[in-house]
């Protein structure tokens, strides 16, 4: 693939509602350019992006791939993203390396939820945005119907094309700017004179068209106004400025899977929408680069996709990594089509490559020419919101399970890993079912280790209640030297103090060394860890010790230790001791149409709704505070309630006491696993 100069390059980032045929759209056009010398099909596990096992099983896309190809001498890198959002972090990456959005749309289903989720994606990232209409040569299409729907969902939508027909009768359609026809055969396009018979309503229709163009410029619309002819090129500068600037939506259609107007949408890539040097960040000579994705391979090592920002990028050379503050060594400079890959030798400002083996580069990092670069805005992912509990299933899998969590991480910035300390439980992250389950399979598949997975159990606190007087006393004699320690402490609650364990030391007249209370202290510590409920550490309360009795030979600090434990199992008990569990804040936000809905199930949760604003349009953010317990699976709950709408954030607040009626089933449970 030879080089391009930045004016000639494009990044398209394609954007859909999961099996609109995003990737099938892809597919047609990387066969139309002869980038690839058939189509491959996402049922057949063939196609350009859809190359990783995962995918290849689910037949669907499920990570990032970068597709260039070449078309009217310039370069066109198409990022074809996953539909499914619970992968934002791919979407994410792709919509901040793109310079335009094509939005493909399934004709015969027109607007769903992830078109609405593929336009929030673009405008969050202010691309410029086109609509392929898909699928046209499936039955019982609308199509006037499905642009005017999308003109009241989206804006100033200017269809550029009026079909001939639908279904098996798709077999072209009119150019509206220059209104001629254009007809498909055997995958290739032939420019034709406009059908008699479809000529008035394509006049009218190229009227509207006209309309929304000429706003976009005020000599255009002094023109029009005074009845003067535009040309098609006119219209076609006015359109890139239009769509440069988000005023104007162009809507072209085709049909992936018979590869039918491909070439069209090409042509609209490259002559309407944003070139890369039309978004450059800034003029700078210098390198500078950012890593927006990374793949790991246990074989293979790292790679690395990179989109160069300023300057340029060669063939063996080195770069330095501003965001980690290390050096790298590049290698080989990689054009990506999926998982073929061509050499280059070097990659320009707005292109996009791969590199292998960096060794400190990750997503989301910068690499500029030496130590007085300065890093590019990176990458904002979300938190993730669910959680699994997984533990090796073998000794053997220990080590790769650790590493397979390590590699994934580095992989995916939208999965995490945590050990919770409460529980000693490992847990993994990710945005939903989806993607945690995914994110097992790779585990298991790639990486070769076996794992058990368990819902994270849910870390709940004991507390006391009430002050109690506890004696405790350890006495053990054998042949030699024995073992006593006698202490008396007062068990006073401390409510609002969260975790902590309060000791104070009291001792008055000697009754004990001072150099036996700390292990006093460590031993009703170390007895309140276990709790005396259902196994979990009590905290919120003070510890007094008030008095004791020493014996001049015997006593040691582990005599006193055992028995500031012994004191601390006396009096707990009487302390009216009680469960607590982690109370989270969420912030929710749901179509208004979901409010109430939302709102009853929290309220089933014995959620406490205290609030609700007003997001963006259309859009509820509710704040409630909802009992962990009761929350385990809202990922996947608020998804169904919302159809895939609703998205939530959510931090630990404080423990508050869990209801009475509550508290024995879960202390059943522990005896239950004790027994």
């Amino acid at each position: 693939m030879q080089q391009y100069a930045s004016d000639r390059i494009r990044n398209v980032v394609l954007l859909s509602q999961k099996g609109a045929g995003k990737s099938s759209v892809a597919e047609a056009m990387l066969h139309t350019t002869g980038a690839t010398s058939r189509m491959g099909k996402i049922e057949d596990g063939n196609t350009a992006s859809d190359h990783q096992p995962e995918e290849v099983s689910h037949h669907t896309s499920l990570s990032l791939a970068v597709l260039a190809c070449e078309w009217n001498k310039s370069k066109v890198n198409l990022i074809d993203v996953p539909g499914d959002p619970e992968f934002v972090g791919e979407i994410l990456s792709g919509t901040r390396v793109a310079d335009a959005a094509v939005i493909v749309i399934d004709a015969q289903a027109g607007i769903e939820v992830g078109t609405e989720l593929a336009w929030k994606f673009a405008s969050q990232a202010e691309l410029p945005v086109m609509f392929v209409l898909n699928r046209m040569d499936r039955e019982n299409i609308e199509f006037a119907g499905v642009v005017e729907s999308l003109r009241e969902a989206f804006g100033a939508v200017a269809a550029l094309q009026q079909p001939y027909g639908s279904g098996a009768g798709f077999t072209g359609v009119v150019d509206l700017l220059g209104l001629k026809g254009i007809e498909f055969t055997d995958a290739k396009s032939k420019v034709v004179d406009c059908p008699a018979e479809l000529l008035d309503d394509a006049s009218a229709q190229r009227e509207e068209l006209l309309d929304a163009v000429v706003a976009v410029e005020d000599e255009l619309t002094e023109k029009y106004l005074e009845d003067e002819e535009i040309t098609e090129a006119e219209m076609k500068g006015a359109l890139h400025t239009g769509i440069r600037e988000r005023s104007v939506f162009p809507l072209l259609c085709m049909s992936s899977t018979e590869n039918l107007g491909s070439g069209e949408v090409l042509n609209a890539i490259v002559d309407l929408l944003p070139n890369a040097a039309e978004s450059l960040e800034g003029a700078n000579s210098q390198l500078s680069a950012l890593a927006f994705k990374t793949i790991v391979d246990p074989q293979l090592g790292h790679q690395t996709f990179l989109k160069v920002l300023s300057g340029e990028l060669s063939t063996n050379t080195s770069a330095h990594n501003i965001s980690k503050r290390a050096d790298e060594r590049i290698g080989h400079v990689l054009c990506p089509v999926g998982r073929q890959h061509a050499e280059v030798p070097a990659i320009v400002a707005g292109d996009i490559c791969t590199v292998a083996k960096l060794s400190d580069t990750l997503t989301g990092d910068t690499l500029v020419a030496d130590k007085n670069g300065s890093a590019v805005s990176g990458i904002d992912f979300p938190e993730p919101n669910m959680a699994l509990a997984i533990s090796p299933r073998t000794k053997s899998d220990v080590d790769k399970l650790g590493t397979a969590l390590h590699r994934m991480t580095e992989e995916d910035p939208t999965l995490r890993v945590l050990r919770d300390q409460a529980t000693g439980e490992t847990l993994l992250w990710g945005m939903g079912d989806s993607h945690a389950n995914i994110a097992l399979e790779k585990i298991q598949q790639k990486f070769g280790a076996q794992v058990d997975v368990s819902p994270p159990q849910v870390p709940y606190r004991e507390t006391l209640t009430k002050t109690t007087t506890a004696h405790g006393r350890f006495k053990r004699q054998s042949g030699g030297h024995g073992q006593f320690g006698d202490v008396t402490i007062v068990l006073e609650p401390v409510p609002g103090s969260g975790d902590e364990i309060e000791f104070l030391d009291e001792i008055r007249g000697g009754a004990i060394s001072r150099n036996f209370v700390p292990a006093v202290e460590k031993g009703v510590r170390g007895a309140a860890v276990d709790g005396v409920l259902a196994g979990f550490p009590t905290a919120g309360f003070r510890i007094r010790l008030i008095d004791g009795k020493e014996h001049q030979v015997d006593s040691s600090d582990q005599a006193f230790q055992l028995a500031g434990a012994l004191a601390f199992r006396e009096g707990a008990p009487e302390a009216r001791p009680t469960l607590l569990e982690p109370i989270h804040d969420f912030h929710i936000h749901v179509p208004d149409a979901f409010t109430g809905a939302v709102i009853g199930d929290l309220n089933s949760r014995r959620g406490r709704v205290s609030g609700t604003d007003q997001g963006e349009a259309g859009e509820t953010i509710i704040t409630a505070e909802i009992p962990l317990a009761e929350a385990q699976r809202y990922s996947i709950d608020l998804k169904q309630m919302t159809q895939g709408r609703g998205t939530f954030g959510s931090v630990f607040a404080r423990y508050e006491e869990v209801p009475q009626h509550l508290q024995a089933a879960v202390i059943a449970e522990y005896k239950k696993q004790e027994d």
